[in-house]
């Protein structure tokens, strides 16, 4: 786990800790090289921003009870890996993080059974600290948003016509979705009021949208180590903003005839590459991530004052400097 970011944050990085171990706590396979796999995949789980937005709009309220909202925390964590385990099987990942992915490690099949034993756990946790029916039923349905995301943009594959109406709505889905559950769920469990936790959910929604576009604007960056190759999202025929803004411009005819080639070689890739880059589609892209930012940021300066606020401002600003 990668806890730089949180070292200016003390209290926050503890609670971190305890949403890592509890996560850890979870996990009860017998087999043991299973076991060791998934705790490796939880220990490599990045900066775990998700779990860090639910503890801190928990501070929105008069709840204090720390053991829910890492509670709450680990359970987001863990849903987060399980969608990556299969994300990782759908796209025959061999790395993720630099690290070997589930899937590489132990087969296909067995990496799809590890991923629905993560999603039981994210159950079993929810069903443990929700207060009643209703935030069950609030978690549910964002869980199906993330799986309508996906399946939407499993439907836009190769489509040259798709839009960027089409673009969010399978990024609200299959990212967004998250964040706005984090951001929302811990504003519910602190007692937060009504505002607050629409706040909440419009914040996790910009920055769950800024998250996606960053991550699709590096696909299109070749100096970037993301460990995968470079334009891998246009050779499967996923279609994301950088394209789709070009296909906007008078270089739509020679960008289509490329992408519906059936199968794409380097010298193709830098062909769509260079025109991405002079039509203005980056760069067009590249502003749309800044727009959103800023509404993250004016949304999170209309939140009531707390010490989660400047903390929120900083992470933004940090994690996307």
């Amino acid at each position: 786990m990668d806890y730089s970011l949180w070292k200016q944050f003390p209290t926050l990085e503890t609670k971190l800790k305890n949403t890592q171990k509890i996560m850890i706590d979870q996990i009860n396979i017998d087999n043991r090289k299973f076991k060791k796999g998934i705790d490796n995949l939880i220990n490599g789980n990045g900066k775990m921003i998700r779990a860090a937005l639910l503890l801190l709009f928990s501070e929105y309220g008069n709840n204090n009870d720390e053991l829910t909202f890492e509670k709450a925390a680990a359970s987001i964590e863990i849903i987060h890996l399980a969608s990556l385990v299969h994300d990782d099987v759908i796209d025959e990942s061999d790395l993720r993080r630099t690290a070997e992915t589930l899937n590489k490690r132990f087969g296909q099949r067995e990496a799809i059974y590890l991923g629905d034993y993560l999603f039981t756990q994210y159950f079993k946790l929810l069903i443990d600290y929700a207060p009643n029916k209703s935030n069950l039923t609030f978690s549910i349905d964002h869980m199906q948003a993330i799986l309508d995301g996906e399946l939407h943009q499993s439907l836009s594959k190769n489509d040259v016509k798709r839009s960027v109406a089409d673009y969010f709505k399978a990024i609200n889905g299959k990212t967004s979705a998250l964040f706005v559950n984090s951001a929302a769920e811990g504003a519910v469990l602190g007692g937060a009021d009504g505002e607050t936790i629409k706040l909440a959910e419009q914040i996790g929604s910009k920055l769950g949208d800024a998250f996606q576009i960053r991550d699709d604007l590096l696909d299109f960056n070749p100096t970037y180590e993301t460990g995968k190759p470079e334009l891998e999202d246009v050779t499967e025929g996923i279609y994301t903003l950088p394209i789709i803004y070009a296909l906007q411009t008078n270089y739509k005819k020679e960008l289509t005839k490329l992408l519906k080639k059936d199968q794409l070689d380097l010298a193709d890739l830098s062909k769509i590459q260079n025109i991405i880059e002079i039509s203005g589609g980056l760069a067009k892209a590249k502003q749309t991530l800044t727009d959103t930012l800023n509404e993250c940021l004016v949304l999170i300066d209309s939140l009531p004052t707390s010490d989660a606020k400047p903390v929120l401002k900083t992470i933004v600003a940090k994690l996307f400097k």
